[in-house]
């Protein structure tokens, strides 16, 4: 059967598929709540326009002679995604590094 190293790359794929899942229903919960934002201000009559920046954004809504100004607001999409991005590409990298230390070595 599979011996410890077999076990060890098993249990990282099972973790970064979970940490994955989890991640995934955030970036769904997140998108949802900007989603219904913006349907709440376009129901109540307002044009919304957004100016994203890294990791930020700005929504600010206007109205016939009415504006409302936006708030920089930590963009948690953005956030969530590099998070992502940067636990994978680690577990990732250290199975590699794992798999290369563990090959034997050739004879000459």
């Amino acid at each position: 059967m599979g011996g410890p190293d077999s076990q060890l790359k098993l249990s990282s794929l099972v973790n970064i598929a979970v940490f994955n899942v989890v991640a995934i229903i955030l970036v769904s919960l997140v998108y949802s709540d900007r989603v219904y934002r913006l349907g709440y201000w376009q129901s109540l009559g307002f044009t919304s326009s957004t100016v994203y920046y890294p990791f930020f954004y700005v929504t600010s809504a206007v109205q016939g002679g009415a504006h409302i100004g936006g708030l920089l607001t930590v963009d948690w999409l953005q956030v969530i995604l590099v998070v992502m991005v940067v636990v994978d590409g680690s577990i990732a990298l250290g199975l590699f590094r794992r798999s290369r230390q563990s090959q034997p070595a050739p004879n000459l």
